[in-house]
């Protein structure tokens, strides 16, 4: 038998005081944000963005160090008595644990940041930073919230995602101050879904994503199998049709590049919230025909109807599309027309026309402005939104051309950054 020697209350002390230093020593260079993305990346965020989020990651640093320095008091007073030993212990565990939580809240933002590698892309996502933010304003006055910082950051994938302002970080106590939206590479120049994000972020302020549920559920009344298939769905759904109010038909051909892999369209996994691929482009098409008529979107239907038929889904789940595409003109009405309770019951419509982003109002935009549409900042600045519009839909009209539009797009967006 092996007898383990004793271990004085020193030994332990000196253990505890030997891990603190280490921990606050690597939680002291939290203090320097170039710990985490470089200066000019920083200098390329806006006022309005920068600087409440740097406030907030340095409160929750110097939250972390104050933490730290608590436990190494208690390391302090163990030294004089022994008994202490236990509490200075657990001390030492829970700053571990919180600088873990720290660390990955500052790599989240730092990574965000640090996207903006070149002058080119610290220009479109300064850029998108304020088309994202315009895009809220109007509806947040009427509202009568405050505007939501965003920092756009850029990162792989298919989907853009967003992390809302006002919810609570991975550090204990702290508030996200900005509203963090992922746009993805291959949509960067078509950015779209920058707005389905900016949605979530005024449906969740607005009460909107509820409502429209209420909507659906009384649209699909009698058919309590498409409730619930449908009912889930409402928070993307809601971000769906604040993208195409700002967007038109553009958002829904970028939304089909997103959805359209013949592998997935027609699924439906357990616990998604987004819709049925199939289904969630055909409601944009829904979307257009009630907002603006007949058009491109019609040929589109058929194109996604044909391509993907209804009898490679899942048995189980071919009988509820097939009845979902019966009610889709009725479901798009009940998509613009649902009160939004932030809007004192008004529809979301009533602040966001999708009448100015028809395609013949997009027609008259550019008649209005001639050639300088795509180099003036001064129509950058008052028409980003519906340029990005505008952009989509000559490309989804024009496919011969479309390599064309793209680049238009492109130019416009690395320009001299949007005037505050």
């Amino acid at each position: 038998m092996i007898t383990l020697p004793s271990v004085s209350a020193q030994h332990v002390a000196d253990d505890l005081e030997r891990q603190i230093a280490h921990w606050l020593a690597a939680a002291t260079t939290f203090l320097d944000a170039e710990q985490f993305a470089s200066e000019p990346a920083w200098r390329s965020v806006e006022a309005q963005t920068g600087r409440p989020l740097r406030r907030q990651l340095a409160t929750i640093v110097n939250e972390l160090i104050a933490t730290g320095r608590a436990a190494n008091a208690l390391i302090t007073a163990a030294r004089r008595d022994p008994a202490e030993l236990g509490p200075a212990d657990r001390a030492v565990q829970q700053f571990r644990r919180r600088y873990t939580q720290v660390e990955a809240t500052l790599e989240f933002f730092g990574d965000a940041v640090n996207s903006r590698t070149s002058p080119q892309l610290q220009s479109a996502l300064q850029t998108l930073d304020q088309l994202a933010a315009a895009s809220m304003a109007p509806v947040l006055a009427r509202s009568g919230h405050a505007p939501v910082p965003v920092l756009v950051y850029l990162d792989k994938g298919m989907g853009a995602s967003i992390l809302r302002a006002g919810i609570r970080l991975w550090a204990p106590g702290s508030i996200n101050p900005v509203a963090a939206i992922k746009i993805v590479r291959h949509n960067l120049y078509r950015p779209t879904s920058l707005f389905h994000e900016s949605g979530h972020q005024v449906a969740f302020l607005t009460g909107w994503t509820s409502s429209l549920r209420a909507s659906l559920v009384d649209t699909l009344a009698g058919d309590s199998e498409l409730q619930s298939m449908w009912a889930p769905w409402s928070s993307e759904i809601a971000a769906d049709v604040f993208a195409f109010l700002h967007t038109g038909f553009a958002s829904v051909t970028a939304l089909y590049d997103v959805v359209g892999d013949a592998r997935t369209i027609l699924r439906w996994p357990p616990g998604d919230p987004h819709p049925i691929g199939l289904l969630r482009t055909l409601l944009g098409c829904a979307l257009c025909r009630r907002a603006f008529g007949p058009g491109l979107w019609d040929a589109l239907e058929q194109v996604v109807v044909v391509s993907h038929p209804i009898g490679g889904a899942d048995p189980t789940v071919q009988s509820l599309i097939g009845r979902s595409l019966a009610r889709l003109d009725d479901l798009a009405a009940a998509c613009l027309d649902s009160p939004v309770p932030g809007l004192q019951g008004s529809p979301m419509t009533s602040v966001l026309d999708p009448a100015r982003v028809s395609p013949s109002a997009l027609a008259e935009l550019e008649r209005e402005a001639g050639p300088s549409l795509w180099v003036s900042p001064h129509w950058r600045r008052v028409e980003g939104i519906r340029l990005i519009a505008l952009a989509g839909l000559r490309e989804a009209e024009r496919p011969l051309d479309a390599a064309h539009w793209i680049e238009r797009a492109r130019a416009w967006m690395t320009a001299e950054p949007l005037a505050a």
